[in-house]
């Protein structure tokens, strides 16, 4: 990434975003400045689906405590994490005692963090106020009265997200959701965000079509899915989030647990290190419930980083965000792309069985020379005299799923063994890289070269073909 990539990303995660709020709306309209062609999407005031409600606008004008001695224990100013979402207003002084057993919100677990209180903004009728503590700071909070005073304010106002369009020759659409909440935090949530929109913003002529949603966690989503579900023709979603923690990759299935973009995830992850395959929202979930469901019956499964220790904590932030292992996960989405606008049938043209050591072919790989070579290569291209190994394996970003290539070469002969058996028109490339257990790329590249020998005749499965 570069340094204009970091500074915006550095300036959204310092946004107090909450679900609707002046610093969201803002945030929104960077969002779409740095991505042009995205769109903010308005859910006016006053509108429900079912039991939801658009949420009041929240703003924040002052919240401070201070201690018996006139010293600040928290501000919202220094850090918003440091008060009670939705926090009603309150001047005031208060005892200790009070003050600690019904407005301090800490984490025995993780003393030193201040956690994120973010309950209320899915209880509007809860009047509460408070402030987030760390708790080794209320250990040393000493005795007498303490005085509040936040001003706060809210409002009916119209709710806020932002929409990324990328047209392809079908108009189904395949969304990728993430949530915009969560103040001065960038893994939870706005991780999923920058990386949804990262990944359609290099996207160029494809055959589906894509699409970004970033919005307010689950009620933004619920809101989507009502007005524009089926005007827009989604016909999968993937949540993404915690996108550039150190944790490896988890894949929560959608409920079906069988879509064609699970088995592609199942598929690429079999080669990815540290990886992890749960069941709908098994460890931890948001949004994807708002479309797999069956009012809309879009399956959404959901991609994160996980465990991550710091999760809804100060320490969520900018400052100790993985670039690193966001470029991974970045990568991981081109992967899964890739092999849904490459994943086809492919029907013979032979009459009889091809010699592909033939010169008119030349289509003959030999294993040994794969492993005597496999560790020439760098990031950017292959290394080695061989120029049909250099064009077999073409730029691959992601490192571990390049040396994955060079790991299964061991399988490129059975690879070309049953290419002339399931020829069919029926079985994929997609089939038949689980059948060699090897990854997609390195079996659709050989298809590819026995198609421009016309040996056989590619055809593109449009995933939603009935």
């Amino acid at each position: 990434m570069d340094k204009y990539f970091n500074h915006f990303a550095a300036n959204l995660t310092n946004t107090p975003r909450y679900l609707n709020n002046n610093g969201t709306k803002k945030a929104f309209r960077d969002l779409k400045k740095y991505y042009s062609g995205s769109n903010i999407i308005n859910f006016k005031k006053n509108k429900k689906v079912g039991l939801w409600k658009l949420p009041l606008q929240w703003e924040v004008k002052k919240g401070i405590l201070y201690d018996p001695t006139g010293k600040k224990i928290s501000d919202y100013s220094r850090n918003p994490l440091e008060l009670f979402s939705n926090s009603v207003s309150f001047k005031g002084n208060i005892k200790k005692s009070d003050l600690l057993e019904n407005h301090i919100y800490s984490d025995k677990n993780r003393p030193s963090i201040i956690p994120f209180h973010y309950q209320n903004q899915f209880r509007e009728k809860t009047k509460e106020w408070g402030f987030s503590v760390p708790y080794n700071k209320i250990k040393k909070f000493k005795n007498g009265t303490y005085k509040v005073d936040i001003q706060t304010s809210f409002k009916k106002s119209d709710m806020e997200s932002c929409y990324y369009e990328k047209k392809g020759k079908n108009k189904n659409k395949i969304l990728f959701v993430s949530h915009f909440d969560h103040p001065n935090q960038i893994n939870d949530g706005l991780s999923g965000t920058l990386c949804s929109f990262e990944l359609l913003s290099k996207l160029k002529r494809t055959k589906l079509s894509y699409a970004a949603l970033s919005t307010p966690e689950i009620i933004g989503s619920i809101f989507f899915a009502k007005k524009y579900a089926k005007i827009k023709k989604i016909k999968h979603a993937l949540m993404l989030n915690f996108c550039g923690t150190k944790s490896g990759l988890v894949y929560s299935k959608t409920t079906k647990e069988n879509t064609f973009i699970d088995q592609i995830i199942f598929h690429i992850l079999r080669f990815k290190k540290n990886s992890k395959i749960v069941k709908f929202r098994e460890i931890i979930g948001a949004d994807e419930i708002a479309f797999d469901n069956e009012i809309y019956k879009i399956p959404c499964g959901s991609i994160y980083r996980w465990p991550y220790k710091d999760y809804h904590t100060n320490k969520d932030n900018f400052k100790n965000f993985n670039f690193l292992r966001f470029r991974e996960t970045l990568n991981f989405l081109n992967e899964i792309i890739f092999i849904i606008e490459n994943n086809s049938t492919f029907k013979n043209r032979f009459k009889d069985l091809p010699k592909l050591s033939d010169p008119s072919l030349d289509l003959y790989f030999s294993p040994r020379y794969w492993q005597t070579n496999k560790i020439l290569f760098d990031k950017k291209r292959i290394l080695g005299s061989d120029e049909k190994i250099q064009n077999l394996i073409k730029e691959i970003e992601d490192e571990e799923l390049r040396k994955a290539c060079w790991d299964s070469a061991k399988n490129i002969q059975l690879l070309q063994s049953y290419i002339p058996a399931k020829c069919d028109g029926n079985f994929s490339t997609l089939e038949l890289a689980n059948l060699c257990n090897m990854p997609f790329r390195m079996v659709d590249a050989l298809i590819n070269l026995w198609d421009q020998k016309k040996l056989i005749k590619k055809n593109w499965i449009n995933p939603f073909k009935k």
